[in-house]
């Protein structure tokens, strides 16, 4: 334990972890009751904390008729009961309404009350109308509390009723213990497989936070450095880079400037860990001024004119020095040019990871916020995969190999296991699956709220894209699974 404050409050917490902490945009989970008081969480959300508030248990009062023990009232009658102590403002209540108007409430005000702080007093006071006469002892009831669950252990062993059945195969001797599970587990995660995705902006010393995306950030070039670095501590080998240009035009020529803000980044990297793994995205909705992947013709994006302006955009990324370059646009015929330019210009050695079933999702939405590169109009129907079909995604597939294509790619993962499942088994390929912003952002809400477990989530959601047959899983999580790793 690292800080305790003098005062048992929740002002006090927050007042001492003031004193040690920046609080502003720092990320603090709040485990607690369902009753317990919201000055903490209030408190801490005010000094500009990210709160993630987890209701760790409910409070459920018995029904004294039912689950009562009458020698109590009997004791307290009878003047045999010396002190209460009582441990939560919760248990003050619950134990208010147990004892009613019941004559023995009456005797409390000649029992000496002991309350475990001061919140615990008031509720004391305030419940058994004591007030001004309520001399409460903060008495610290570790000890104690910790002799009765002991007691209570011994208890229920010495109740429980020991049987044996008559069973060959018992199925829970292979969970027994993390050794155990360990041992027989049949998907295993590692660092090594996940690809951290970083969105790339120009400027210096720049890193804001994506709204739709907790924990996203849009970064400078120094700052993507700085981020790669982190990871590379963190076990991650590959990163995914999309940029955000400072201008944008019809045709989206800032995709293959080479002072553009992916290239820099490149270069940037390899200079600072040329161990890490660099993968570039080749599309140009990020460029355009209208936010479609190619160059438009009224309404309708013109296929055979945007292969060509993606393939400049590869070979800029290969000359930068990427060692993977990843086209999302899903335009018929971009594997082939690309791999045909790739080559034609002395990178024989990039290797294309394609975006071969890329359907046209509603999970998207977050990453658009975080890329500048929602659509102007229209949608990306024409070119992006209709969710209902799965024999089409293993046509795609099977083009983009037979095109050139040295790895293949499921997107969105989570919704579409059954692909990853198809696409490796007909095709044997590496294969990749991408952990999209709409799955993840759905996960950072829901831990917000206190509804789920995030780590538990997350690793559970990882777990099934590795399951269902990726190789490889592109995850803004990855950061945070590698440290669990």
């Amino acid at each position: 334990v690292d800080l305790v404050p003098e005062e048992h409050r929740g002002e006090a917490v927050v007042e001492a972890l003031r004193n040690t902490e920046n609080l502003s945009e720092r990320r603090i989970l709040l485990p607690r009751g369902d009753l317990a008081r919201d000055v903490l969480l209030i408190e801490l959300r005010r000094a500009g904390a990210e709160v993630v508030d987890v209701t760790a248990y409910r409070t459920v009062r018995t029904g004294r008729d039912r689950d009562g023990d009458p020698d109590v009232f009997k004791m307290l009658l009878a003047q045999e009961i010396d002190v209460v102590t009582f441990t939560s403002a919760s248990t003050v209540r619950n134990f208010a309404k147990i004892l009613g108007t019941d004559p023995a409430a009456d005797l409390l005000n000649t029992t000496v009350v002991a309350a475990i702080g001061p919140v615990t007093a008031a509720a004391a006071a305030d419940e058994l109308e004591r007030l001004a006469a309520l001399k409460c002892n903060l008495i610290h009831c570790a000890r104690t509390r910790r002799r009765h669950r002991e007691a209570l252990h011994r208890d229920r062993a010495h109740r429980t009723t020991m049987m044996t059945l008559s069973l060959t195969h018992r199925l829970r001797r292979l969970r027994q213990s993390p050794a155990i599970r360990n041992l027989v587990r049949e998907t295993t995660l590692t660092p090594e497989m996940l690809v951290y995705p970083l969105f790339v902006c120009t400027g210096s010393g720049l890193r804001r936070e994506v709204p739709s995306m907790p924990g996203v950030f849009q970064l400078s070039v120094d700052e993507v450095v700085r981020e790669v670095e982190g990871a590379r501590q963190d076990g991650i080998r590959a990163v995914l880079l999309f940029g955000l240009p400072e201008r944008k035009d019809d045709t989206g020529s800032g995709a293959w400037d080479a002072d553009a803000p992916v290239q820099a980044a490149v270069r940037a990297i390899k200079e600072q860990a040329s161990d890490i793994l660099v993968i570039t995205d080749v599309c140009l909705c990020e460029y355009t001024s209208h936010g479609h992947c190619g160059i438009v013709d009224g309404e309708a994006i013109v296929n055979d004119s945007t292969v060509a302006l993606l393939a400049r955009t590869a070979v800029s990324h290969a000359v930068a020095g990427a060692d993977i370059v990843a086209p999302s646009d899903m335009m018929d015929g971009r594997v082939g040019a690309i791999r045909h330019e790739l080559d034609a210009t002395g990178h024989h050695r990039t290797v294309i990871l394609s975006y071969a079933a890329k359907y046209c999702s509603a999970y998207y939405g977050p990453f658009r916020d975080a890329a500048d590169s929602a659509p102007s109009f229209g949608d990306r129907r024409t070119h992006q995969m209709d969710p209902a079909n799965v024999n089409e995604a293993l046509r795609e597939v099977a083009l983009d190999l037979d095109e050139g294509a040295d790895m293949v790619m499921v997107k969105p993962a989570l919704h579409y296991l059954d692909v990853i499942r198809r696409v490796k088994d007909e095709f044997g390929y590496p294969t990749a699956a991408y952990h999209v912003s709409g799955e993840y952002s759905m996960l950072k809400a829901a831990a917000l709220q206190g509804w789920i477990d995030e780590e538990r989530a997350m690793m559970e959601c990882l777990t099934a894209i590795k399951r269902a047959g990726a190789d490889i899983i592109i995850t803004y999580y990855a950061r945070e699974a590698a440290r669990l790793l």
